[in-house]
């Protein structure tokens, strides 16, 4: 039976603890008594319930992470001023790696034995650390890991971050709409996995779209120049670029695209949601078309409020990274009191069961294998700002 919810959005701020780690064991359940009595609303568990996050706090994807982390602390301090269930949250930065990823996922299972995991930041560092969640029986929800095959890594593996190909299946054909596109440039990661998996649903999109690909040229994840892939585009004038990169080289690439005089829109992933990004490219950034889950724009349940609360917190406005993180913490809330039980497996069972809760990313559901369901949204930057894309 799936369970079928529908509640505001969740605000404020939360206590990090940090333990020391250690070997894995046979011992690694959560520890007290977190079986409740009631339900919903009415749901009364003994003990604290354990709740580990894996955010890149330092190195490349830290602008991301720290959205993410203030998000996620606005929500569990809301929730642990709701009566019945108090939330204990654990934080630990995976430093952009994955090799640290691992670690702190195998401390916080067997060390800390929390009962579910939030993160990490990238589908990178994902793959290896949702691995050894899989393997213990502990569930763990993505919030920005877009990468396909995430839900597929097992039972325990969820996600609330709309996949990639589902954003650009979105974004090519708004931008066609909008602009009448006929012709495009590709730009694209050829090393990394997660940026060589969105190039082939670019090419697959554009080729059911009818946009004819005028240049396609590729790049290494740690190329910072990019004059020789440029040339060849600027020579082509298509009527937008598409875009497949890591933030490290977006910033960088698209500077130098607009400086070489190539002013037509450039379509891109993920890494175009955020403020931050905007902010870093400064006037380059005009133009840019993303598609994703979340706009300050929307008028989704709480939306404002979450917006009003960050920004009050924070002093600064949130972006997608931070309402997604926001919602993972609602999503683990609706699991732990569906049965009044802060156990792994029972918040497992219950989150693959979420029907059309209404978020502030939206109407969310959750299926059985742990992929998220809910209509994206296309934005360009106008003005410096990402404002919904008319069609």
């Amino acid at each position: 039976m799936r369970l079928k919810q529908a509640g505001t959005a969740v605000v404020a701020a939360v206590t990090v603890l940090l333990a020391a780690g250690c070997t894995p064991d046979e011992g690694n359940r959560p520890g007290g008594d977190l079986k409740g009595v009631g339900s919903g609303s009415e749901c009364v568990i003994a003990a604290p319930v354990k709740v580990g996050l894996v955010l890149s706090l330092t190195n490349g994807a830290a602008f991301a992470g720290e959205y993410q982390k203030q998000g996620l602390e606005l929500a569990f301090k809301q929730l642990n001023e709701r009566k019945g269930v108090h939330y204990e949250v654990l934080l630990e930065d995976d430093e952009t790696s994955p090799d640290k990823g691992v670690a702190v996922y195998e401390k916080l299972i067997n060390t800390d034995r929390v009962s579910v995991l939030v993160g990490p930041t990238l589908s990178s560092v994902a793959f290896p650390a949702f691995g050894d969640a899989q393997e213990a029986g502990v569930p763990a929800i993505g919030i920005s890991t877009t990468a396909e095959g995430i839900p597929q890594l097992g039972d325990y593996i969820f996600r609330d971050s709309l996949p990639e190909q589902y954003a650009l299946a979105a974004s090519i054909p708004a931008a066609k709409q909008a602009l009448n596109l006929k012709t495009v440039a590709i730009l694209h990661d050829s090393v990394d996995e997660f940026t060589s998996s969105a190039y082939t649903t670019m090419k697959e999109t554009l080729e059911h779209e009818g946009i004819r690909i005028v240049e396609d040229e590729s790049f290494k994840t740690t190329d910072t120049e990019f004059g020789a892939q440029l040339g060849k585009v600027a020579a082509a004038k298509p009527d937008a670029v598409v875009l497949s990169a890591l933030p490290g080289a977006t910033i960088p690439l698209v500077k130098q695209a607009r400086s070489m005089g190539i002013s037509s829109p450039i379509v891109g992933g993920n890494a175009f949601n955020s403020p931050f990004m905007i902010g870093k490219l400064g006037e380059a950034a005009e133009n840019l078309i993303v598609g994703g889950a979340w706009s300050a724009s929307s008028g989704t349940t709480g939306n404002e409020d979450f917006i009003n609360a960050f920004t009050a917190a924070y002093g600064r406005a949130p972006d997608q990274f931070a309402a997604q993180a926001f919602t993972a913490a609602q999503l683990i809330d609706v699991a732990v009191r569906a049965d009044c039980d802060g156990n792994r497996e029972a918040i497992k069972d219950n989150l693959g069961q979420i029907l059309e809760l209404d978020t502030i990313l939206g109407s969310l559901s959750i299926d059985e294998d742990g992929e998220v369901y809910q209509k994206p949204v296309v934005q360009m930057v106008k003005d410096g700002r990402l404002t919904l894309l008319d069609r």
